[in-house]
């Protein structure tokens, strides 16, 4: 086998990089090194990678992705980044822009007498109730109670009202029923064949994250109808 030893390899005219017209082959004990740069302009195939990704990024990224890091440089991503493994906290992301992609609210729907809702479950703050045929209740299930403290949780519910209008007059948090502090002093009566809308405010008054902490605040906005 022969063995070319030389300090530099230059092209014929001495000014410049030679030309590997058959490409290059490194084995696996060896190794690329160099304070300089690699400049590809077609397309370069790894078995890893490592390192920081800095610059523009198109077509699709799969594998782990450090969330914090992503969400925070996520200007720089264009086509379609696919999130889809190691990732839970991120679904979507608009191109060119470090923002999800809608900013709608996820409403759970209950059923006519109650709306409960999963704090952890992703079933958004907002619950509806479309034909109700008695007093509301909301329950609120799942609300951390280690590494909480000092929190407060806003939540509504929507009731689309008939000929009888119904409060939503209760509230539990992880099945507690908690005293209402209402603005005007007593239950805001529900109006008929309207929407009213029931906004609850749980404040950790104490700091601790103990759902008997938390002071609930209650008002509501009513009688959204067609004139």
């Amino acid at each position: 086998m022969s063995r070319l030893r030389s300090d530099k390899v230059v092209n014929k005219a001495g000014s410049g990089a030679p030309e590997l017209t058959y490409g290059a082959s490194v084995p696996s004990t060896g190794t690329i090194s160099g304070a300089g740069s690699i400049n590809i302009s077609g397309i370069a195939t790894a078995g890893s990678f490592s390192g920081n990704l800095t610059g523009n990024v198109t077509g699709n990224l799969t594998g782990n992705a450090d969330t914090a890091t992503l969400a925070t440089n996520a200007q720089g991503l264009t086509g379609a980044p696919d999130l889809s493994v190691g990732v839970t906290t991120v679904t979507t992301l608009i191109p060119t822009v470090s923002r999800f992609k809608s900013v709608a609210e996820e409403i759970k729907v209950g059923t006519a007498t109650s709306v409960t809702i999963d704090f952890d479950g992703g079933d958004g703050n907002i619950g509806f109730v479309a034909s109700p045929s008695g007093p509301v209740s909301l329950y609120v299930n799942d609300i951390p109670t280690t590494g909480f403290s000092n929190k407060a949780i806003t939540l509504t519910v929507a009731i689309n009202q008939g000929t009888t209008g119904y409060a939503c007059s209760s509230v539990y948090f992880n099945g507690t029923q908690k005293t209402l502090r209402w603005s005007s002093g007593t239950v805001s009566a529900g109006n008929t064949s309207c929407v009213d809308y029931y906004n609850f405010v749980g404040i950790d008054t104490v700091g601790d994250g103990a759902i008997a902490s938390y002071t609930v605040t209650a008002s509501a906005n009513g009688d959204f109808r067609y004139y």
